[in-house]
């Protein structure tokens, strides 16, 4: 019969135990973030390695010997088929061993999960809201919320500022228009700040044509400009 205690643990678990030695990796049923257990040296492998039966893997003596270990223990009871297949090439002392390693990295692991009691996952100290009892997902927290929307509003208040601003539209036309009497920057208005020359167009009297300022006969008719 599996230990009650064992049934309790979080789900979320990577076991990282190899011929060395165990170790688990749980993880947070939210953001997923994980914690390692502490690695537990395996003493089977050590005597294993000391006789020579047990090099960088099984030896085939070790894989006879581990007819008898196919994963059938705590660990891989509580864990499903997948479990049992993972190590199947294990002796049965390095199954036991690692039975009893996983009950106590369960033990090591819960002190760092908290387990909600409305939705029964198990969630790290940043999805835990201490003041209601409960995940965050189904208590999130009142300041976090609070500066979260305020944050949003800043946003908001800032485009709606920004929308009611009048921008400039990069167009330097203006500034850009040359005097074409001195050849310098004339500025906005009627007449040249350089030179004062006009820079309006001299419009020909007889045929309404526009005629550069600087011009005395019109271009179009021959016309004189007044």
């Amino acid at each position: 019969m599996i230990p009650t205690a064992l049934l309790d643990h979080p789900a979320n678990v990577d076991d990282l135990s190899g011929d060395k030695g165990f170790q688990w990796k749980f993880h947070c049923d939210l953001c997923g973030s994980g914690f390692d257990t502490t690695f537990i040296p395996s003493k089977s492998a050590t005597s294993s390695r000391r006789l020579g039966f047990l090099s960088s893997g099984l030896s085939a003596m070790g894989t006879a010997v581990s007819g008898s270990g196919g994963g059938s223990g705590i660990y891989a009871a509580s864990q499903g088929a997948g479990a049992a297949s993972q190590f199947k090439g294990m002796s049965a002392a390095w199954h036991t061993e690692h039975d009893n390693s996983f009950q106590q990295a369960v033990n090591e692991a819960k002190v760092h999960f908290q387990r909600c009691p409305k939705c029964k996952k198990y969630v790290c100290p940043d999805d835990w809201n201490n003041e209601a009892g409960l995940c965050t997902t189904d208590a999130p927290s009142l300041t976090t919320e609070t500066q979260a929307t305020k944050a949003q509003v800043r946003v908001e208040q800032m485009q709606e500022s920004v929308k009611g601003q009048k921008l400039y539209d990069g167009d330097s036309s203006d500034r850009a228009t040359i005097c074409p009497t001195c050849g310098k920057p004339a500025g906005a208005g009627k007449f040249c700040n350089s030179c004062g020359a006009p820079l309006g167009f001299r419009v020909c009297p007889k045929c309404q044509h526009q005629n550069p300022p600087t011009v005395n006969f019109c271009g179009e008719c021959g016309g004189k400009l007044g």
